[in-house]
């Protein structure tokens, strides 16, 4: 079953957000210790407003477990998006910079910011179906294309977008690592 987050079940998408970073290499991830950096992602993950916020969640249940998480919002958003970590990192006493200073997405496009499933529940399809479901969420929010951006050397990331029926268009930088910044025409 696949449906957006309850705002309770905010904490149990934390390990799926630290696995990004981690695959990111975020320097966050050496500047804080890890107990707080979890408190940190998951206040702001309590704004409707931030990236990863339960707004921009959905999940895809395998009876209780979330067996996997894709965080989408319009690409208009981008430059507001980390407001809300920003505010919870002052409160816990850091100050903010910016993970990547580079734009991730451009507007017009309804992006897709995360996908990740859990190792246990890969290899059933249930990337694909997320796809499918945030596909309609764009298309009902009037939005044409949907884009993402995969690491270029992810060759199973790759070849699962494009079987969803993206394609590449230009290289992007993010945290030093190389990305296509995919998209499809919905």
């Amino acid at each position: 079953m696949i449906r957006k987050v309850e705002i309770d079940e905010i904490p149990r998408l934390y390990p799926f957000v630290l696995r990004i970073f981690k695959d990111m290499g975020l320097p966050i991830l050496d500047k804080i210790d890890p107990i707080t950096l979890e408190q940190i992602i998951v206040d702001a993950m309590h704004s409707p407003f931030y990236r990863y916020g339960y707004e921009n969640a959905y999940i895809y249940l395998v009876g209780d477990e979330i067996a996997g998480v894709l965080f989408g919002y319009p690409g208009e958003w981008e430059a507001l998006i980390d407001g809300p970590l920003q505010a919870s990192m002052l409160k816990f006493g850091f100050s903010y910079t910016k993970f990547t200073q580079e734009n991730e997405t451009l507007p017009g496009e309804w992006y897709i910011d995360t996908l990740v499933i859990d190792p246990d529940f890969r290899r059933r399809g249930i990337a694909g179906k997320l796809i499918s479901y945030v596909e309609t969420v764009a298309k009902e929010s009037d939005y044409e294309k949907i884009a993402l951006n995969c690491e270029m050397d992810n060759e199973g990331a790759h070849r699962l977008y494009t079987k969803c029926g993206f394609v590449n268009g230009t290289h992007i930088v993010l945290s030093g690592h190389v990305y296509w910044h995919m998209s499809k025409q919905l």
